[in-house]
């Protein structure tokens, strides 16, 4: 994974570490990870300026998500992971047909 295009958070307030949402499953984490829905690798490759939202994850979900997109693109069955995860994976895909990107392995 193109680790120049995830940047992570952690949140102090006062000297003091908070907590942080995971905008998949709303759980709390300390710290975040940016996740491009479309992977930001695809669009480099392509050449293409990167047009995609973005998710707060924690580190989790991040890479339960890329571990979901390089199965779909292996072919493999993907259903024991999160159905969140899931669902993310083949928005990546279904984005990456729509802005004609070449998926490639995330991981």
């Amino acid at each position: 994974m193109d680790m120049s295009a995830t940047m992570q958070t952690v949140s102090v307030e006062g000297g003091i570490i908070r907590p942080q949402a995971c905008q998949l499953y709303k759980h709390y984490t300390f710290m975040i990870d940016k996740h491009h829905v479309i992977p930001h690798s695809w669009w480099l490759a392509a050449g293409k300026e990167v047009n995609t939202p973005m998710y707060n994850l924690c580190p989790n979900c991040h890479y339960e998500v890329h571990v979901a997109i390089d199965g779909l693109i292996k072919g493999q069955n993907i259903r024991q992971l999160s159905p969140r995860c899931q669902s993310l994976a083949r928005r990546a895909l279904a984005g990456a047909e729509q802005f004609s990107l070449t998926p490639a392995l995330t991981l």
